[in-house]
């Protein structure tokens, strides 16, 4: 039996790791956290990795019988977001799918 959908949510757990994965990275490229710019850059370099990941991961679930309104439960929004997003018969979806996860 699956489990029932949850819908995002921010808490001291996410901020946890956001921050562990805002350390890690800034250590990887060098980077001063003290610097406003360098957090700006980082954080959304974090944010474009994620987005990268979401549509394969919906591929996936997709693959194995999740259903469109458990993904929109999922990512905060509705069935017929979800699906105008990460269908790939959808006019405005990516055709890059899947992304690559690290720039070759």
């Amino acid at each position: 039996m699956s489990r029932p959908p949850i819908p995002p949510r921010a808490d001291a757990d996410t901020f946890a790791v956001l921050d562990d994965a805002l350390s890690a990275l800034a250590e990887r490229r060098g980077a001063w956290l003290g610097d406003e710019q360098a957090v700006i850059h980082l954080l959304a370099s974090l944010i474009d990795q994620a987005l990268r990941a979401l549509p394969e991961a919906v591929t996936t679930a997709r693959a194995n019988g999740t259903s469109w309104d458990d993904i929109a439960t999922l990512t905060g929004t509705s069935p017929e977001e979800v699906r105008l997003r990460f269908d790939p018969d959808s006019p405005i979806a990516d055709g890059r799918w899947p992304w690559p996860t690290h720039d070759r």
